[in-house]
């Protein structure tokens, strides 16, 4: 039984009541109420960082990784410097772009002289044209390989050429897949690094063919994690997948959630709460009401003037929170639920 239930060994027949109990004793109560019917459905997953605020870092250059500055787990900003990888890719870009420079430095002095002679009428109109639109040519080669250049980070450092990898986004890196002296190349197929901000972070939960009938889009859950047993975390279910796991026979659904305080990390292990409704109405009461004894359920109910009763009842249903149940009670009754077994106890003495 997953109940939270006190047990009591003694035997023990019904009493009439109780009057006066001990008055160190201090005992909370609550209401009997007719209730929606209501049953939990207890989903397991685990957290993951949300696929729409993820950047995948890939190499541009093929090279050896020199230094790694981030560690896995570590807050990084947009444009801060993640690895720099030592690559005779930008060293060709370095000299393409100094190539292109020296070009445009003697297209500019042949257009110099051209246009001095043509002033002069030394020079024809078509040879200013034609060099006119040389010098252009190598302004755009200039500014091409410059962007060529920039793109891919070059830098020099003690005369070796090196692409620096930068943050796209400011996040966490919640995947590295990089060390210092590795051989990286444009089609790795692993990322870099993966970079997450955490602020919104996804659940995914497995769903079993019995019970994909209850999951709806929209559901309102509680999470729960091992790391924080006292605290649930509310979200909703953004997707249910319309494939089965051919080995597990499970269906993914996930529950999308904010995570502006950070307590929830990517592959922790996760617990998901859906509260089900059923049609009809019965007697609940709190769980903590609950007596247990010689296989038999109970409560303490409250008739005044610090009198009590225990009454036997009959479990139908229940949740984390509440039992629904029938038995001799009637809505509106007070039951005790902290220091139920104090009294129960005291009754059958």
């Amino acid at each position: 039984m997953l109940f939270n239930i006190a047990c009591h060994k003694k035997e023990s027949g019904e009493k009439a009541g109780l009057q006066n109990p001990k008055e160190d004793q201090s005992y909370r109560t609550d209401t009997v109420k007719l209730k929606n019917v209501t049953e939990d459905l207890i989903l397991n997953g685990e957290v993951s960082f949300d696929e729409n605020s993820v950047v995948r870092v890939f190499p541009l250059v093929s090279g050896n990784v020199e230094d790694v500055k981030v560690s896995l787990g570590a807050y990084v900003k947009k444009g801060q410097s993640l690895v720099s990888i030592r690559s005779a890719d930008v060293t060709n870009y370095i000299k393409d772009f100094e190539v292109d420079k020296s070009n445009l430095e003697i297209a500019k002095k042949n257009l110099q002289n051209v246009e001095s002679l043509y002033k002069s009428g030394f020079s024809s109109e078509t040879d200013y044209i034609n060099s006119k639109q040389e010098f252009i040519k190598a302004q755009q080669s200039v500014a091409r390989s410059q962007q060529v250049l920039r793109l891919y980070g070059g830098a020099s450092k003690s005369d070796q050429p090196y692409f620096i990898v930068q943050a796209p986004i400011s996040g966490y890196v919640v995947e590295k897949n990089v060390n210092t002296g590795q051989e990286m190349r444009p089609d790795n197929s692993s990322p870099m690094f993966t970079i997450s901000n955490l602020s919104k972070i996804w659940i995914l939960a497995n769903v079993y063919e019995t019970d994909i009938s209850d999951i709806k889009l929209g559901q309102t859950v509680d999470v729960r994690t091992l790391s924080y047993p006292d605290k649930s975390f509310p979200g909703k279910i953004s997707n249910i997948s319309n494939v089965l796991d051919k080995n597990s026979r499970v269906m993914k659904v996930r529950v999308e959630m904010d995570n502006k305080d950070g307590f929830l990390k990517p592959d922790m292990f996760a617990t998901i709460h859906l509260k089900l409704s059923q049609p009809g109405q019965m007697l609940s009461v709190p769980l903590k009401a609950i007596v247990f004894d010689n296989d038999k359920y109970f409560v303490v109910v409250d008739t005044g003037n610090k009198k009590y009763e225990k009454r036997s009842v009959e479990i139908l249903k229940s949740t984390s929170e509440h039992v629904f149940l029938k038995g001799n009670l009637k809505s509106g009754e007070i039951v005790v639920t902290e220091g139920s077994l104090l009294l129960f106890n005291e009754l059958n003495s």
